[in-house]
């Protein structure tokens, strides 16, 4: 398997090695991935069905409208966050020890 990691045990290419990920990032960036998405799609859905009584639309269409444009604007600030986090440190895997 390969992985990016920072090579900060001098490993070199063919090394049995130990990987280490801080838990804050991990947490961090599945909540990004898993929870944020569900969280859009949820007030999406909420804010179509309270401006359905507003405007003379279906509540149920225009929750789903706005259920999936939500979703899918998540998606990509999800992609812009995950570019800006890749470029930091604390989100790569770090090489704690050389095993071979």
């Amino acid at each position: 398997m390969e992985v990016k990691a920072i090579n900060s045990a001098g490993a070199s290419v063919g090394d049995r090695i130990v990987l280490s990920f801080e838990t804050a990032s991990l947490l961090k960036a599945t909540f990004l991935i898993y929870v944020f998405p569900i969280i859009f799609l949820i007030a999406g859905a909420a804010l179509g069905q309270v401006l359905s009584a507003f405007i003379a639309f279906s509540p149920s269409a225009l929750s789903v409208l706005f259920g999936f444009a939500f979703f899918f604007s998540s998606l990509f600030i999800i992609k812009a966050r995950a570019n800006k986090m890749a470029k930091k440190n604390t989100y790569q895997p770090k090489i704690i020890k050389i095993i071979t």
